[in-house]
């Protein structure tokens, strides 16, 4: 019987490439007249995917950036440290997305879903038991915005830097824009339902609700 040695670690080749996405803080300085304008510079010039060219740390290539401008808080005004400037929550837009889903379902479903898309900085929702369609939160010219494939126009738009506040925030624009018939998936957007009901839905409960006509 022939045996063979396993190879260890150190005898392999090195020859497999691993992306791999960090969360970490980053110190970006803005000239501007106010706050608000260095919040509004910093979220235009960060709307897309930072490309970095030839950047290596060690053994590390950095190759691309992907800035979250709702998470940035104040650090330095003039170089002058502000107390307690680290951000109330490290997160990606995708981690908006996940926390609304846990809010929308409660302690009793799983019917919401999240999911991250390129770089985690798109996140979706959704709730395939009610055929609701994908909401997409994502930032469109420097606003973080909810948007549903079946409209437009965005059904929400949000400002702050506090993962609970924004995903509840998301939660409560979903809820406000499906119609409240928990059996109906489709949006109160379109302009023709009522009281918070979908058209068809909205029919429905004006033809139940209306007496019938007495015969003369």
């Amino acid at each position: 019987m022939t045996s063979h040695a396993q190879p260890t670690p150190t005898d392999q080749a090195l020859d497999t490439e691993y992306a791999l996405l960090v969360p970490g803080l980053i110190t970006v300085y803005v000239t501007a007249l106010t706050e608000a304008a260095a919040r509004e510079a910093l979220a235009l010039e960060t709307a897309d995917t930072i490309e970095l060219h030839d950047l290596t740390v060690g053994r590390l290539a950095i190759t691309a950036l992907d800035l979250v401008p709702a998470a940035a808080k104040l650090d330095k005004v003039d170089g002058t440290l502000i107390d307690d400037s680290l951000p109330d929550a490290d997160f990606h837009i995708s981690d908006i997305a996940r926390v609304a889903a846990r809010i929308l379902n409660g302690p009793d479903s799983t019917n919401w879903t999240a999911s991250a898309g390129t770089h985690a900085v798109t996140g979706y929702l959704e709730n395939k038991t009610r055929d609701t369609g994908i909401y997409t939160l994502s930032v469109v010219e420097g606003t973080l915005q909810l948007q549903h494939e079946r409209w437009a126009t965005p059904c929400a738009e949000f400002d702050g830097d506090d993962l609970p506040s924004l995903a509840e925030a998301v939660a409560t624009a979903v809820l406000d824009d499906l119609c409240r018939n928990e059996d109906c998936g489709e949006s109160t957007a379109d302009g023709e339902g009522y009281d918070g009901e979908y058209g068809n839905c909205a029919d429905r409960t004006a033809r139940a609700e209306t007496p019938e006509p007495e015969d003369a």
